[in-house]
């Protein structure tokens, strides 16, 4: 969800990414978090982010900042201790998560079943030979990739 960051006390660092470097930032699957830390200079020259070009905010007591929705950040004190807190808001229609999502790190419907899906079709796959199984897979990754390239874009042809 999209939110609004007050900072109340204390200093903080934070880092800021586009939804374009999902990819880069190491997110397991299904994580709402990544592993790299983006603080460290070392862990981002091993992780290979030194590509990813993130977005610093300094904030100190009073300040706002807007994080839109979709945008990966981490926040770090810059000194003692921070408070702050943030409001997250819906900016979806319908089709947010399922059940109650209080720290807005909650995926949308639409991806947590894709999630199951994809788990299903990767069972059905087992059965066969490895190369046969990684042959069609691959076509299919390569449908998928199809959908995501087009989205948005309108072509006359809702097939893939």
């Amino acid at each position: 969800m999209a939110n609004v960051l007050c900072q109340i006390r204390g200093h903080k660092k934070l880092m800021l990414y586009s939804p374009r470097d999902v990819e880069k930032l190491g997110f397991p699957a299904g994580a709402s978090s990544s592993s790299i830390d983006v603080f460290d200079n070392d862990a981002l020259q091993n992780s290979g982010l030194g590509s990813v070009q993130g977005h610093e905010a300094a904030l100190r007591p009073g300040d706002v900042l807007f994080v839109p929705a979709l945008w990966a950040h981490a926040a770090q004190p810059t000194e003692g201790s921070s408070i702050a807190v943030n409001v997250f808001f819906r900016d979806l229609e319908s089709g947010y998560a399922a059940g109650k999502d209080v720290y807005g790190n909650r995926d949308l419907q639409a991806y947590e079943q894709g999630r199951k899906d994809v788990a299903k079709i990767a069972r059905a796959f087992q059965q066969l030979p490895s190369e046969v199984g990684q042959f069609y897979l691959t076509r299919l990754a390569m449908e998928l990739e199809a959908v995501a390239s087009g989205w948005g874009k309108t072509s006359g042809n809702d097939d893939v």
